[in-house]
């Protein structure tokens, strides 16, 4: 018995030690609420995305002409636009970047927001400050000694904080969206699974009343 409640001490130790500095030195993350049916939101997320955060980082997980559909970008856009390498074809893999196995590693994005969570990424992202210790100039209060540089220092000092705060509220939810791309196809496939069975179970109900009729 003794054993026994010093493991289930020892687990709700750990437990309360792994979750108490989710955050970094902050107490809780920021509310996060993605709503990944905003195209528009989306498509200006896309584009943070590849104009800050692709030269590092992949997506190796989500296809061009996946993206493509879902976000309803046009296709010559995607091939003239957003695809850098004439050999990279429209039905291949976001690859690009710095490789995850590198000196200085740059890791896949593609199921960031599922391994931190979105409120994570999202108070991250808007967590950088001034800190000359630092190699970039910079540090985190979600992470600290973040070896990654604020590369939205510029558009952070020249935007209000509203501002701001909408700037990493599209790339957040863009993030979302790359973690789980069927979400909305599986969504509404839910929503017609469960008005069939509601439609059957009502027709089987009404079978089932004539029949104890018929019993009767």
């Amino acid at each position: 018995m003794k054993k026994l409640f010093l493991i289930l001490f020892l687990l709700s130790s750990y437990s309360y030690s792994a979750g108490e500095n989710a955050c970094g030195s902050l107490e809780e993350c920021d509310d996060f609420s993605s709503d990944v049916h905003d195209l528009y939101s989306l498509q200006r997320g896309l584009g943070l995305y590849m104009n800050y955060c692709s030269s590092c980082h992949s997506l190796k997980l989500l296809r061009w002409n996946r993206l493509q559909k879902d976000l309803v970008i046009p296709e010559n856009i995607i091939t003239e636009d957003l695809i850098r390498t004439p050999d990279t074809k429209i039905a291949d893999h976001m690859t690009f970047g710095i490789p995850e196995k590198s000196p200085i590693g740059a890791p896949d994005l593609t199921l960031r927001t599922r391994v931190r969570g979105d409120d994570w990424i999202y108070t991250y992202l808007r967590k950088y400050y001034p800190d000359s210790s630092r190699p970039y100039g910079v540090n985190n209060e979600v992470y600290q000694n973040v070896s990654m540089p604020n590369v939205l220092e510029d558009m952070q000092a020249n935007l209000s904080a509203a501002e701001f705060d909408k700037v990493i509220y599209d790339l957040t939810n863009f993030l979302v969206y790359v973690a789980d791309p069927s979400a909305n196809t599986r969504k509404r496939i839910g929503v017609y699974v469960l008005l069939f069975l509601l439609l059957f179970t009502s027709f089987a109900y009404l079978t089932y009343r004539e029949f104890k009729k018929e019993l009767k």
